[in-house]
């Protein structure tokens, strides 16, 4: 297991964001710095490509398309994974 070495940042935020923040780390009993890392986590571990394409087939299977949404979603996964 690798030793992970933690970094102190700065940065600016929403007034209103920051209280929202500290309001959830209290209720969660966590730190801000923990959300904040938990949050920045999720945020790069996320594949913008794929909620795009999942996206535009919400749209594309909404107008009535000939296939039904999970055949269209099967085949978009099929294609994004290589499967």
């Amino acid at each position: 297991m690798s030793h992970m070495v933690k970094q102190k940042i700065g940065t600016i935020v929403d007034g209103k964001l920051l209280r929202s923040v500290k309001q959830r780390a209290a209720l969660e009993g966590k730190a801000i710095s923990g959300l904040i890392e938990d949050a920045l986590a999720r945020y790069l571990a996320s594949d913008p490509a794929k909620d795009d394409a999942l996206r535009s087939l919400a749209k594309f299977a909404s107008h009535g398309g000939l296939l039904p949404p999970d055949d269209l979603d099967a085949i978009l996964r099929e294609e994004m994974l290589g499967e």
